[in-house]
């Protein structure tokens, strides 16, 4: 609390967001070998003709927001492609996204839905998006899987007059099957509470990381469909995707792309395998693009949303879904727009970015609801020195951010810029001022005026968890304080290698804080920590 208590934390929550968001799209209809596909346009506010970004989902995106169907509450949260739609619209770039085949409002066709398909759809929406008379320019952006069905519309003769390639694959998709379900299969064999919790959670991707080369060897004997026996269940994946991704491997379709191309990939993707982004570039370069521009976001995972800083967490997030209500990081938005300025400007005015909400919030009119603080799937926070600390809720003129502080932390009297109240909701902690020591329960609320030093302490077993609240709110975003925080981290670690004490372990037996730990808790005295578990 010592340094991010100086900051307004925020929250990218608007009301009425949800309503109101997308409320300025228009629908759009892509007519694509003998059906309509729905989807939508986004237009900025201009008169003038302006550039449209043509976005194409991944497996992950079924529908134009970009949500994941079938996978419970944590699914419906993912709205990846709305986010970008939205800040390409403040930027001054249309926009023209779409429900796959029998996802959303559009028809089915026939199953199984095969990358051709998909490949001809994007094709159509290319189209569509050329015959607009509001449109000058068209640019595809092709998410994951999206952008193999970008270069196989290039092989069939629809470019793009520009590519922006968001987490695209370039391995072959047996390395790409070995990053995923391999890796969940190798972790859930390191423990068995880790295999406990894959076959509570991700049962079917457990089962094809057992089974996925021999899916491989009948897609090559030309088999249709793969069925796996594991753990008393059948799973029956189809193989014409992996069969067309291997007779036309994906490295190799990126020479059909001939116009300016950026490649972005997250530093912690764990649906590529790493160095994916490189790949592709050193791939179009070679086929004679001379406009190429590789863009790695540190920190970021597939969907550029913030990873966890542990491989657990990571793993868990992947499979459980979970990484869907983590922050984006704004640079995936910064890089995409400053790319298109230089090679395809817009005359549309800019805006200021108008906040998403954030992934787990529920808002409605005037309201906005958490159901649940302390969850820390919903409400992710970034580890530091001082604690997990990450944003909560932000109205019109307050906000609210969290912390919880690890058993065996020690923060000196430290004064704070702004005024907060701060309401503990479990744990047991020991505040500090002006010398003056006080225990800290549940229920507990207290107020400090600005500038007014606070210590913290906390001589218990149990993590206390506290609610701070501010009587303003700050303009900074989500994403900007989530990289604050990130810096923070980094900062505090160079604080401790210079000498600053962040565990009561590591005070003179004689020091007040000590002292006072001996008579709130006695039996902590024996077992203070002396280290910080790794996050």
């Amino acid at each position: 609390m010592r340094l991010c208590m100086n900051v307004y934390v925020p929250l990218s929550v608007l009301s009425c967001v949800v309503t109101a968001w997308g409320a300025d799209e228009q629908p759009a209809r892509i007519e694509s070998s003998g059906m309509v596909l729905e989807g939508a346009w986004l237009f900025p506010d201009a008169v003038s003709r302006v550039p449209c970004v043509v976005i194409a989902g991944g497996t992950m995106s079924h529908t134009r927001d970009g949500a994941l169907s079938g996978v419970g509450a944590a699914g419906a949260q993912r709205d990846a492609l709305r986010r970008l739609a939205r800040r390409l619209a403040e930027g001054g770039y249309a926009s023209l996204r779409w429900d796959k085949r029998g996802r959303g409002i559009s028809p089915p066709g026939p199953q199984p839905v095969t990358n051709e398909m998909e490949a001809d759809d994007l094709a159509a929406a290319v189209k569509t998006a050329r015959s607009h008379p509001r449109i000058s320019a068209v640019i595809v952006a092709g998410e994951s899987a999206g952008g193999y069905f970008a270069c196989l519309a290039a092989a069939n003769g629809v470019q793009a007059d520009g590519y922006i390639f968001l987490g695209a694959l370039a391995s072959p998709s047996l390395a790409m099957f070995r990053h995923n379900y391999g890796r969940l299969k190798e972790w859930a064999d390191r423990s068995p509470e880790n295999r406990a919790w894959a076959e509570r959670n991700a049962l079917e991707s457990l089962a094809v990381g057992s089974a996925y080369e021999r899916m491989f060897e009948a897609a090559a004997r030309g088999e249709k469909e793969y069925v796996i026996e594991f753990a008393g269940r059948r799973f029956t994946r189809f193989l014409g995707r992996i069969r067309t991704e291997m007779e036309r491997p994906p490295l190799e379709l990126f020479k059909h792309v001939r116009a300016p191309a950026m490649i972005l990939q997250g530093e912690r993707d764990l649906n590529v395998p790493p160095g994916d982004a490189e790949l592709i570039g050193q791939a179009l370069r070679s086929a004679g693009n001379r406009d190429v521009t590789v863009i790695i976001i540190t920190g970021a995972d597939h969907s550029f949303q913030y990873a966890a800083e542990s491989e657990d967490d990571r793993i868990r997030d992947r499979f459980g879904f979970t990484s869907f209500y983590r922050l984006y990081s704004p640079r995936l938005y910064e890089s995409t727009l400053s790319w298109l300025r230089e090679r395809f400007p817009s005359p549309a005015p800019t805006v200021k970015p108008a906040e998403p909400p954030r992934p787990g919030i529920i808002a409605w009119n005037g309201i906005q609801v958490i159901e649940d603080v302390t969850d820390p799937a919903v409400n992710p926070g970034v580890a530091t020195l001082e604690g997990r600390i990450g944003p909560l809720m932000k109205g019109e003129g307050s906000q609210a951010h969290f912390i919880e502080m690890p058993p065996g932390l020690y923060l000196h009297e430290h004064p704070h810029s702004t005024e907060s109240i701060i309401y503990t909701v479990r744990g047991r902690w020991v505040l500090c001022s002006s010398g003056r020591r006080h225990l800290m329960k549940p229920g507990t609320l207290y107020w400090f005026r600005k500038n007014e030093p606070t210590g913290y302490e906390v001589p218990f077993d149990e993590a206390p968890y506290l609610l701070i609240f501010k009587g303003d709110r700050s303009e900074m975003s989500d994403e900007q304080f989530w990289e604050y925080l990130q810096g923070l981290a980094g900062r505090l670690v160079q604080d401790q290698a210079g000498g600053e004490r962040f565990l009561l372990a590591q005070l003179p037996p004689e020091h007040p804080a000590r002292a006072f730990a001996r008579q709130v808790n006695p039996e902590w005295e024996r077992k203070l920590p002396t280290t910080r578990p790794a996050s």
